[in-house]
């Protein structure tokens, strides 16, 4: 059964604190029900617009065509792998939907933005 714990939460976020430092500002939150965490890319010297129609868009980053990315592709590898293996239990996932059987460590989505609160581009400093 998909279960993500408080501690594992906090795991996630200290790791992309130490990777991104000031370059990116996330938050890591873990959703009802404790099977499932959101990883939001809230603010950051990353130039999102060329994967934006609008400055206020939020992008859901779907983390099984990652190739749909362009030149944001490695940024979004480095923050799923953190998100899978910063915690004790690492993830993973057994699942099998042909046979409606579903078999994994925890759940997780990415998204740049939120969608009552948009990304804010900082400039490098």
């Amino acid at each position: 059964m998909a279960y993500i714990s408080t501690e594992d939460v906090k795991k996630i976020r200290v790791a992309l604190k130490e990777e991104f430092g000031k370059k990116l500002k996330f938050g890591v939150r873990k959703n009802a029900g404790h099977h499932s965490i959101s990883v939001t890319i809230k603010s950051g010297e990353v130039d999102f617009s060329d994967l934006m129609r609008t400055p206020t868009e939020q992008i859901q980053v779907n983390h099984y065509h990652l190739q749909n990315y362009g030149d944001h592709k490695p940024l979004f590898e480095k923050i799923i792998e953190i998100i899978k293996t910063s915690p004790t239990e690492q993830w993973y996932d057994n699942s099998d939907s042909m046979i409606d059987h579903f078999d994994t460590a925890y759940y997780f989505s990415l998204s740049v933005g939120d969608w009552n609160k948009p990304y804010l581009r900082k400039e490098a400093k």
